[in-house]
């Protein structure tokens, strides 16, 4: 009997961790979709504008994020799009055109803020002069549907990032 107990035990906590686990796993992996997604509806997106273009990307992500919430009054994430134009100039770069974000989460975005300001790309991104680079980042916030970290005082990240870049015109 005694064995019997250690072993459930055991199990319960295997099969709550592997919960948490696979719950973490698919999240991320919505965030990474959601964001080549993001990048590559504004990059080829709808509207006469870069404003228009980006507005109704960011609308049709959200729509999009339907498992997670990403919404305006957000408090687990955060998304941020963002038009980076090439100056073909190589000690300025690429400066900010447009940024858009949805969500309170308490975060900025790592290319840079307010239009008008340096983006900070990789080296590899590369655009004509002129032309836009079209980036998507999300924050998101974890829920750990069974708090087992707490139990066994193991800490894991909470908080997921991604990004992803599309040239466009």
């Amino acid at each position: 009997m005694v064995e019997l107990s250690l072993i459930l035990l055991m199990l319960v906590v295997l099969a709550y961790g592997l919960m948490d686990f696979c719950t973490a796993i698919y999240e991320k992996q919505v965030i990474t979709n959601l964001t080549r997604e993001g990048a590559n509806l504004s990059a080829r997106g709808s509207g006469g504008s870069t404003a228009q273009i980006m507005t109704n990307a960011l609308a049709a992500i959200i729509q999009e994020a339907t498992p997670l919430n990403l919404s305006t009054n957000s408090t687990s994430g955060r998304l941020i799009l963002t038009a980076a134009s090439n100056t073909n100039n190589a000690a300025s770069g690429f400066y900010i055109s447009q940024q858009l974000s949805s969500g309170t989460l308490a975060a900025s975005s790592k290319i840079g803020t307010g239009v008008g300001n340096y983006a900070k790309l990789p080296s590899s991104i590369v655009a004509q002069s002129g032309h836009n680079v079209y980036i998507a980042e999300i924050y998101y916030k974890f829920n750990v549907p069974a708090p087992l970290g707490k139990l066994i005082r193991v800490n894991v990240t909470n908080q997921f990032y991604d990004v992803a870049y599309f040239p466009g015109s």
